[in-house]
């Protein structure tokens, strides 16, 4: 299947009395309608109905499933050639029963029923979004919080690594096994860490020969871009900057260096203002250094769906398992892989949040190779002494290993190139936050900043964000589903 036919938003209601819930169900998919084609399918049995935001394509496995209904956002990894995400989720399920969640791999999120039961899942690292509510006679699903707000129940977060059963409720399938290898050369880890990553993004290469690749010019990207030219025939690269910003020259050394087909975008603070709201209505967060970010995706996705890409790669992920935090140098290096693993098991409220919702704006698929569990886990292995290494003159690199494993695939001062925040080298930052402290005054500030009593807002900048988070979601019961990031 094409990747668009992959990509879907999928809700469902679990119910005794589910034909009440039918015309909420079609505002709920259709909320979410850009997740995916245009056109919804919603199919009702017994005590299910299940919708997604996708078109259905004939298989030779249907005419097994006349009893079942399922819906599927997934990566390549759930399906093949022949068969459907949905379809391989009922084989696999009807051969193995709820065993089977436990042998998939990628990033998901499905909803299966047979009209009497119903059963769905996440991937562990929450990759794909989920969320639900429990009403009085009712579980409901959704790919986003905003299909569930006409509910005003409160909305929660499906965990990442659980599926969920009508008969056993949640259930954690999948717990990270992570052993540290404590005796390994630089040399063999660099090639395994090099092997790893290309042998990921090769697997999507034969799947999609039209591949994009979000480049900043930064360490994790640039990595992305060379992995892709080492295996696919075809790479555009797109990288958004304000005028002047390093991200664009330093995106624009790499494009010539692996000779992609570049596309450059130049904003400026009056169109990231345009797109602001649309853009924290999408991310479903006023976390300010997402916010600043988001910008930037939604601007990069903008442009890849102009250039008619259904498939981008992204770096994210490679700070929070090669140790790319600036805070995390202070830290006992003893301590510094359990850090690294309560970050990339949170990236699901975080940084994957951020990269899934600005895509999917578009109907585009993304695909983070960085997240790839056989790329992840072997990481989080590793000594942490390997991932931020100590140069012999008291500084300590981060990401060593990961710039060592490419050091012959990019320039020097790309592979060696300082940690910028995303937001920092595209130059949205400093732009939006100056224009924050212009129109929010310290007394408005002093007044609004508390927002209940476990939530301050750190910034005038995050104020100025979430007055425009509560204009889409104006119920308190919203917050709790917002995720907060640290601050380096």
């Amino acid at each position: 299947p094409k990747w668009s036919d992959l990509m879907s938003g999928i809700t469902a209601v679990f119910s005794k009395n589910s034909g009440k819930y039918l015309k909420p169900m079609q505002k709920m998919l259709k909320t979410i309608k850009y997740r995916g084609p245009e056109k919804q399918q919603i199919v009702s049995l017994k005590k299910a109905i299940i919708g997604k935001s996708k078109e259905e394509k004939e298989s030779e496995l249907n005419y097994q499933f006349d009893d079942f209904i399922a819906a599927a956002d997934a990566d390549e990894s759930i399906a093949n050639c022949n068969y459907l995400p949905e379809e391989i989720i009922i084989k696999s399920y009807l051969e193995k029963g709820d065993n089977f969640i436990g042998n998939l791999k990628g990033a998901f999120a499905f909803i299966i029923s047979d009209g009497e039961n119903i059963f769905a899942a996440r991937d562990p690292l929450g990759i794909k979004p989920l969320y639900y509510i429990k009403t009085k006679d009712a579980i409901i699903f959704a790919s986003e919080i905003k299909a569930l707000i006409q509910y005003k129940e409160k909305i929660n977060t499906f965990p990442p690594g659980y599926y969920y059963s009508s008969k056993k409720g949640f259930v954690k399938y999948y717990s990270p096994k992570i052993q540290q290898i404590e005796e390994i050369s630089p040399t063999k880890a660099a090639t395994e860490v090099r092997k790893r990553i290309v042998g990921v993004i090769e697997k999507i290469c034969k799947s999609n020969e039209d591949i994009g690749v979000f480049l900043s010019g930064g360490l994790d990207s640039s990595i992305i871009a060379a992995a892709c030219t080492s295996v696919c025939p075809k790479l555009d690269t797109f990288s958004v900057g304000a005028k002047g910003s390093e991200d664009l020259s330093k995106a624009k050394r790499v494009a010539k260096y692996l000779s992609s087909n570049h596309n450059e975008y130049v904003y400026s603070l009056d169109e990231m203002l345009e797109v602001l709201p649309e853009a924290i209505y999408h991310l479903e967060s006023f976390d300010m250094y997402l916010v600043r970010s988001a910008v930037i995706n939604y601007l990069l996705a903008r442009s890849a769906k102009a250039s008619g890409k259904e498939l981008v790669l992204c770096g994210e992920g490679a700070d929070e398992i090669f140790a790319g935090y600036q805070y995390l140098k202070k830290l006992n290096i003893n301590n510094i892989n359990s850090e690294l693993k309560k970050l990339l098991f949170s990236g699901h409220a975080n940084g994957f949040q951020r990269v899934d919702r600005m895509s999917a704006a578009f109907s585009i698929q993304p695909f983070l190779p960085f997240a790839n569990l056989n790329v992840a886990e072997y990481a989080l292995r590793l000594p942490p002494e390997i991932k931020l290494h100590d140069d012999g003159h008291g500084k300590k690199i981060e990401k060593w290993i990961l710039r060592k494993a490419f050091e012959n695939d990019l320039p020097k001062d790309i592979v060696w190139r300082k940690k910028q925040k995303f937001f920092d080298g595209a130059g949205s930052g400093n732009l939006l936050e100056r224009y924050a402290e212009e129109v929010i005054s310290d007394e408005e500030f002093n007044n609004g900043k508390k927002i209940n009593d476990g939530l301050i807002l750190r910034s005038k900048e995050e104020l100025f964000y979430y007055k425009i988070f509560k204009r889409f979601f104006p119920e308190s019961y919203v917050l709790e589903t917002v995720g907060f990031t640290k601050t380096a």
